[in-house]
């Protein structure tokens, strides 16, 4: 898991009713339309309605220099859409690697009069270049039409000490009014100066470890979810989109980055240039094996983690931690959190007394019945089966549901009913086929 984030993320879509110019922007798109990092895409800020691809196939970029690029040295690139459509658009931005919400990479010169150049405030570029207010820089498509492909000219920052650059691309490929007349695709290209090589992806020594929110460790079961760290792992900074999915089927890349384990693709949810979170596949061996992760850059070594059928572990984030003892997350139906009162600062606690329901999640469980392959969204009821076993302090807690979470990936659900037990911290451990869930973990109970 991102250690920021405890929740896993699932694919969700939201429907739009409000009427809208399937047409919008025809003289081209606002500013940041290009999906790069700070910027939204043409469908997310509504001015068309339609899908999104990421690193399309429909959509080629091609430099002049290849993947680098010659300090100070105008080199024209050419975007080719080759998605059937009646018009067509795109909107380009060239960012430093180093900040690439925000700073700008060159310059852009229109070719023809097929494109033009928007500055950050929404305004054509003046002679005298953008502002400094406002200094990214956007070219995009002047008129929409049935060409395919659009050319222009980009001068490189003068020196190679401006790094690694990226140019992030958005094609529109428009049908016109429907549901889902736009198709947009997305990709990004990254370029180096001329004589500088890029490092590829490390992986840190013992850089590999199941979700440290759900326990940490070295073992991990098939659909548990790991966190590598290291550095140059991506050039990007995102989590999986809905856009990313492929019907209820997570994405085994993202952005160009992609992850083995054992030999097989695992499903990545979420990518940066130090930590990047995927889950592991199905199919791995009880035994060590090898994680790699590959990008733009190249491969990195293999690092050992150890499989087996079950690695559970339940929800204790390190922000559970009060006065240096780890508390879980649990919830009652209404949201609010079942421990202590007053146990975090900002959070609605209430202490759970018996008879109480509450909801606890974990990972790593393994297979439920019926089957659901890691990757995919949980979209039926499916219970882990009579060797569970909830512990709570003395006691067993009965289990009225024990299955993955309906519409998320990977993430299991415990409906618990809190057993007869005196007010006092409670030590929570879980059970599945004779693995147990790490010790140290607390609930508070009232009476």
């Amino acid at each position: 898991m991102q250690r920021q984030h405890w929740i896993l993320t699932g694919k969700f879509a939201s429907v739009l009713s409000i009427p809208l110019m399937l047409w919008a922007y025809p003289d081209g798109a606002p500013r940041r339309a290009t999906g790069a990092p700070g910027d939204n895409t043409c469908i997310q800020s509504s001015c068309h309605i339609g899908t999104t691809t990421s690193n399309s196939p429909l959509l080629s970029l091609s430099f002049e220099g290849g993947t680098t690029y010659t300090p100070g040295t105008r080199q024209r690139f050419t975007i080719t859409l080759t998605d059937s459509a009646r018009n067509y658009g795109f909107q380009a931005s060239a960012r430093l690697e180093s900040n690439p919400s925000s700073a700008q990479a060159g310059t852009f010169t229109p070719v023809g009069t097929t494109t033009y150049v928007l500055c950050d405030n929404n305004i054509d570029r003046p002679a005298s270049g953008c502002p400094a207010s406002a200094p990214v820089e956007f070219i995009t498509h002047s008129r929409a039409g049935s060409t395919t492909t659009f050319s222009f000219d980009w001068t490189p920052p003068a020196t190679a000490a401006a790094g690694p650059v990226v140019i992030y691309v958005a094609g529109n490929a428009n049908n016109g009014p429907g549901a889902n007349g736009a198709k947009l695709h997305l990709k990004s290209l990254r370029l180096t100066p001329v004589g500088v090589v890029s490092p590829k992806p490390t992986i840190s020594s013992g850089g590999v470890v199941s979700a440290s929110s759900f326990g940490g460790g070295s073992t991990v079961a098939p659909g548990s979810w790991i966190e590598i760290f290291g550095k140059d792992l991506s050039t990007t900074t995102r989590s999986w989109a809905g856009s990313d999915f492929n019907g209820s089927t997570a994405p085994t890349s993202l952005d160009g980055v992609s992850v083995q384990v054992d030999g097989l693709p695992a499903f990545v949810n979420y990518i940066s240039p130090n930590q990047v979170n995927v889950q592991v596949p199905a199919d791995i061996a009880q035994a060590p094996i090898e994680v790699v992760l590959t990008n733009s850059l190249g491969r990195s070594e293999a690092t050992t983690i150890t499989g087996a059928a079950r690695a559970p572990g339940i929800l204790a984030p390190p922000s559970f931690i009060v006065g240096g003892k780890q508390y879980l997350v649990a919830q009652f139906a209404d949201g609010t959190y079942a421990g202590r009162p007053g146990l975090i600062a900002g959070l609605n606690f209430r202490a759970p007394i018996p008879g109480d329901r509450i909801v606890i999640y974990g990972v790593g469980f393994g297979q439920v019945n019926p089957a659901i392959n890691p990757g995919s969204i949980a979209t039926v009821a499916s219970d882990l089966g009579s060797s569970f076993r909830a512990q709570l302090g003395t006691a067993t807690a009965v289990a009225e549901f024990k299955g993955l979470a309906p519409n998320f990936v990977g993430l299991y659900q415990f409906n618990l009913v809190v057993p007869n037990l005196q007010a006092a911290d409670h030590e929570v451990a879980f059970e599945i086929d004779g693995v147990k869930t790490k010790s140290g973990v607390y609930l508070t109970t009232a009476n």
